[in-house]
């Protein structure tokens, strides 16, 4: 193969998830300043946290839409100026009500991370290789989250939290801009990509018809589809743990360790770390199982279900022990688990929903997995309030990873699936060359 420019494409994609996640985790390092600063109560801290995740759910499903309508490249050049713009903005914000206004419209802008990356993904990669790149693409989430302590702490201690905010939106339009120059939406239309490339990339692609996602029914057809819903529901496991961790790690070292800001953007590190590891390591491991000859859907069903029940048991022990190092390293080995399951999971939504629809089908998981996202940092802020212990919390979040685990056993039928829907756009295209045909008589 002379070309491997989808690698390239692919390395972009993994910046903007970093980016993403340093963005919007910025917040959660700076929130013990923040919240003395104006005096915030952890509820309200959880709100505003939770503020993001609202908009960000809610704007999943139009944003997949939009994302298969305009392309990911400019998707991702206004969705990433804007976040730099918002949070240039939220520097403003002296109140609780101003936060909560600001972090409304950012999650809104950070919701076209994933829908413009299922697309370009199932332009840009055979289905072979999903599970790989996205797992590669998604090793951006876990770094993004493990940098931003140490970057957030220093810039907060060296400056002030405003700094942060202005620093870390700037990285995001400066990427934004590079990726719209440098990328094209289809590899077709990139003369770097060599005919073998392209070949390699179309050569396990099922034949769709052109105009499946114009289809009347299309997208209701694969809401229904259970797979779309197992995915959804091992997203909504990942999302409660993983906004746990990033709405409120930070705090729970400081106020449980009583650590200083220094000490914590170093410890606070750790369970990213070891995300990067679990992530680029699940990967790894439903490429090699597909390479000895299980079917893809198989590999990735193990890998997701072991990922959930592994970091169930992780969090039960994380509160029944008090040591630091052990309760850190036992809650990062729970973070890891769970977090190794994103390359697997975000490489369904091309597999099932095809070229067409990759994009809705993300936005579908990601809107049922953001629930859990909008719910986690309510309920540890509460906890934290009314418990003086975030050990609640943590309980309720290892039963919602194991209730996850098994409800994704018992929905994931992607090969099913795909009959299905290959099955209703033949008929629905034929049927609607049928009625065009007898209109035009």
């Amino acid at each position: 193969m002379k070309s491997r420019m989808r690698w390239h494409v692919l390395f972009l994609v993994f910046l903007i998830s970093t980016v993403s996640y340093l963005d919007r985790t910025n917040l959660s390092v700076a929130a013990p300043v923040i919240r003395a600063e104006l005096g915030l109560t952890p509820t309200q801290l959880g709100v505003i946290l939770s503020a993001f995740s609202i908009a960000y759910t809610v704007a999943q499903i139009p944003v997949g839409m939009f994302a298969n309508w305009l392309g990911p490249r400019k998707t991702y050049f206004y969705g990433m100026w804007s976040w730099c713009i918002l949070l240039a903005a939220t520097t403003t914000a002296t109140s609780f009500g101003a936060w909560v206004a600001f972090r409304i419209p950012f999650g809104i802008a950070e919701a076209v991370t994933w829908p413009a990356s299922a697309v370009l993904l199932s332009h840009w990669f055979p289905r072979v290789e999903y599970s790989q790149a996205s797992s590669l693409q998604n090793v951006g989430l876990v770094l993004g989250s493990a940098i931003a302590p140490p970057i957030v702490s220093f810039l907060v201690v060296s400056y002030d939290w405003k700094m942060a905010f202005i620093v870390t939106g700037l990285m995001a339009g400066v990427l934004g801009t590079i990726f719209f120059l440098y990328t094209r939406d289809d590899p077709a239309d990139d003369k770097r990509v060599s005919k073998e490339e392209l070949e390699w990339i179309r050569h396990d692609k099922v034949e769709e018809v052109e105009e499946a996602h114009a289809l009347k029914g299309f997208n209701v057809m694969l809401m229904k589809r259970p797979s779309v819903w197992a995915a959804g529901i091992a997203c909504f496991g990942l999302d409660f743990i993983n906004y746990l961790f990033l709405a409120w790690y930070p705090s729970y070292l400081t106020e449980k360790y009583h650590m200083s800001m220094t000490r914590m953007g170093v410890m606070a590190m750790q369970p990213f770390l070891f995300g990067v590891v679990s992530v680029i390591g699940a990967g790894w491991i439903v490429r090699k199982l597909v390479d000895r000859g299980m079917d893809s859907s198989r590999a990735r069903k193990i890998v997701i279900f072991g990922g959930l029940f592994l970091g169930t048991i992780a969090l039960f022990v994380t509160t029944y022990v008090e040591d630091l190092y052990v309760s850190v390293t036992a809650m990062s080995f729970g973070y890891a688990f769970v977090m190794s399951i994103l390359g697997p999971m975000w490489s369904t939504a091309p597999d099932i929903g095809g070229k067409h629809g990759a994009g809705f089908v993300c936005a579908c998981m990601n809107f049922i997995g953001n629930i859990g996202g909008i719910i986690s940092p309510i309920l540890m802020g509460m906890s934290f309030q009314y418990f003086q212990s975030f050990t609640p919390a943590i309980m309720i979040t290892a039963a919602v990873t194991l209730t996850c685990a098994f409800l994704f056993l018992l929905l994931y039928r992607v090969p099913a699936d795909r009959k299905v829907i290959e099955t209703f756009t033949v008929a629905a295209n034929r049927a609607d060359r049928t009625f065009r045909g007898v209109g035009s008589m």
